[in-house]
């Protein structure tokens, strides 16, 4: 086995991984038998991932530290705080959003089963207004963009953390 593989094959340690914008990417779809990525990352304080549907995966967040606020099902759904330590599942086909109302920025990873997540991260990149065009098209990502200035107000919040260009 040692003739084929390295450590760095399976070992990532903290601060390793590919930096996509604020994401960094720790395990890619395609390194995991097509299974899932895992992605790592950091919501500053007022921001959100805006509310959007994935057609091709589903998803879990587990906290590191700090808490979000989570919408599952769209507006009217079902909101609640996961605190650090916590796993939120997100199922595809679901909408959802998650926000940090707090004044500490929170840390958590996502993971991501389906055919490659972290292909659509890397188009959205610094608001790449591209790949934000092509969220539908290409990634099957479906935005609820009228919906996002009502969230923020409600909330409290600055911004939509890493999306600038909505």
């Amino acid at each position: 086995m040692n003739e084929k593989y390295a450590v760095q094959d399976f070992l990532r340690l903290p601060g390793e991984g590919d930096k996509v914008s604020a994401m960094t990417i720790k395990g890619r779809n395609n390194d995991l038998n097509g299974q899932f990525g895992i992605m790592e990352t950091e919501l500053p304080p007022k921001t959100m991932i805006p509310p959007h549907t994935h057609t091709h995966e589903a998803q879990a967040v587990y906290v590191i530290s700090g808490e979000l606020e989570f919408e599952v099902g769209g507006e009217g759904g079902l909101r609640f705080t996961a605190p650090a330590g916590s796993y939120v599942m997100k199922p595809l086909r679901v909408q959802h959003c998650f926000w940090n109302a707090t004044d500490t920025p929170a840390r958590y990873i996502e993971l991501s089963g389906g055919p490659g997540f972290e292909y659509f991260v890397e188009d959205v990149a610094d608001a790449n207004p591209i790949g934000i065009k092509n969220a539908e098209s290409v990634h099957h990502v479906f935005f609820d963009v009228p919906r996002i200035p009502k969230l923020l107000m409600q909330n409290g919040l600055k911004g939509v953390h890493g999306m600038n260009g909505f």
